[in-house]
């Protein structure tokens, strides 16, 4: 394993973190909530965040707007002491090596990337050369790749995939991945390997099935829920983490009923659990 893949190191549970936008008719970033956003997380037990994702809406930004929330989000966990990665992907590839470019050179612990959402990959291949153009970009940072099917619509194998990037992409070093499909999830798991559930209603299961990483939407609702489940499986007390996730899709289910969408529920749900206000979505959202 080469020295890239080796400094990252992070196990555990990070919170896909919510960007807050002003009322004004442009919806303009409020970049001030951020330092206080963080020290909540850090304080619930949250030792790492991941910025502009689907939660943040990072697709509704502009390229130096997400530059700007990166670099308020690399000075709090710097502060804090949280891992940060940053989601570069869903626009024009001359944005996204932008985009990766910046990252490396704020020295970000980590560079998460969609696929390309309109040309979309048809294969392992495919998928493989894109994010191996992508990582011509940010050669020196480690590199995961975003599987959202649901979303991005490119369902290819994520073992296969996985096999043949480590072959030729020398900073990959796993992937997020945010499908119900725990066998396919489970088929990726491997020494040395990162794979990231994304995943709130299959938490547990995946526990189980040996993942020991997650990024999920949850960790900023109830985070205490998330770690409990996640120390109860690791000490093996499965009855009381069966017990949690029963509780934690209980609160989603909660939140998301009658809403027609759920990035607004949940940045509802955000500002009543920190009283930290971080508005309302973007359009189109």
């Amino acid at each position: 394993m080469n020295a890239v893949r080796a400094s990252f190191k992070f196990r555990g549970l990070m919170a896909p973190v919510f960007n807050s936008f002003k009322n004004d008719p442009s919806q303009s970033i409020n970049y001030g909530v951020i330092d206080p956003y963080a020290k909540w997380l850090k304080n619930k037990g949250v030792q790492g965040v991941l910025v502009n994702g689907t939660t943040g809406e990072g697709m509704s930004l502009s390229v130096p707007e997400r530059q700007g929330v990166a670099e308020e989000w690399q000075k709090a966990c710097k502060k804090y002491g949280m891992t940060l990665m940053v989601q570069i992907g869903g626009a024009p590839f001359v944005d996204v090596a932008e985009l990766a470019k910046h990252a490396e050179e704020l020295k970000v612990d980590a560079i998460l990337c969609l696929p390309e959402l309109y040309f979309r990959p048809k294969n392992e291949k495919d998928l493989v050369r894109y994010i191996g153009n992508v990582s011509k970009h940010c050669s020196r940072t480690p590199l995961f790749y975003y599987h959202f099917p649901m979303m991005s619509k490119v369902e290819v194998s994520m073992p296969k995939f996985l096999d043949l990037a480590e072959k030729e992409i020398e900073n990959i070093v796993g992937i997020k991945f945010s499908s119900p499909d725990l066998a396919e999830g489970s088929a990726c798991l491997k020494l040395n390997r990162f794979i990231f559930l994304g995943n709130n209603m299959i938490f547990c299961g995946a526990l189980a099935q040996g993942f020991d990483c997650s990024i999920m939407t949850s960790l900023n609702i109830c985070p205490e829920l998330a770690i409990e489940i996640f120390q109860s499986m690791k000490k093996g007390d499965i009855l009381n983490a069966s017990v949690k996730q029963k509780e934690l899709s209980g609160v989603y289910d909660r939140i998301l009923k009658d809403s027609a969408n759920s990035i607004t529920a949940l940045k509802k749900e955000f500002h009543r659990v920190s009283q930290i206000d971080i508005g309302v979505p973007r359009i189109p959202n």
